[in-house]
């Protein structure tokens, strides 16, 4: 995509994924237009509303893992304790529900916060996706990692938190550190992994 900046970073990794030096490629657009949001995941695409199409990344390889990282939609603040979603945060996560429908998932998963199960729960109902699994965070560099070892050939969803989203893909590139907490304000980031037997690919869009 245009206006993309492009990073390689090369890192080297023992962990139950890989036994050789992978290529780390991070393309993230951190000053893209706010009306040229992701509309669209379908066919391996991402579809955009310019109307701009970018394929992802070895879709069709059986030795490819894929990931879609997103934060919860926006929480009620009346809430103190285990918000739900406000009615910004409903219409987003609806809005990341159509984006999704088409995107062929094989599984969901969500925090056990009710935020983050709202958030992905038009994902499930739209694309009729297996029911949403939900995950333990902790320890989750660990488990991501054996999340994407167990999925090679997969299409898979995480919906997290402002930190543990970080969290997970600094544990998929080694601990690196590349990747900081996500602003307190910041819903709208959408993350796409794609991991071959060579390289880790990390888009970052808006929606």
């Amino acid at each position: 995509m245009s206006g993309s900046v492009q990073i390689k970073i090369l890192f080297h990794q023992v962990n139950l994924l890989f036994t050789a030096p992978l290529l780390f490629l991070l393309h993230k657009a951190p000053n893209m237009d706010s009306l040229n949001y992701l509309k669209a995941v379908k066919n391996g695409e991402l579809h955009f509303a310019d109307g701009s199409i970018q394929d992802i990344p070895h879709w069709n390889s059986l030795n490819a893992t894929h990931i879609f990282f997103v934060r919860h939609a926006e929480k009620d603040r009346n809430e103190l304790h285990d918000p739900v979603l406000s009615t910004e945060g409903e219409a987003r996560a609806e809005r990341l529900g159509r984006i999704m429908a088409e995107a062929g998932l094989d599984s969901l998963y969500a925090s056990p916060a009710r935020r983050s199960q709202l958030t992905a729960a038009p994902v499930q109902r739209r694309g009729n996706t297996p029911p949403i699994e939900i995950y333990d965070p902790a320890d989750l560099e660990d488990w991501i990692l054996v999340l994407a070892c167990d999925s090679i050939g997969k299409k898979i969803m995480i919906v997290g938190h402002q930190d543990s989203i970080p969290q997970m893909l600094n544990g998929l590139d080694g601990g690196c550190s590349e990747f900081d907490n996500i602003s307190n304000t910041d819903f709208g980031k959408f993350y796409v992994v794609a991991i071959s037997e060579v390289d880790m690919e990390v888009n970052e869009f808006r929606y």
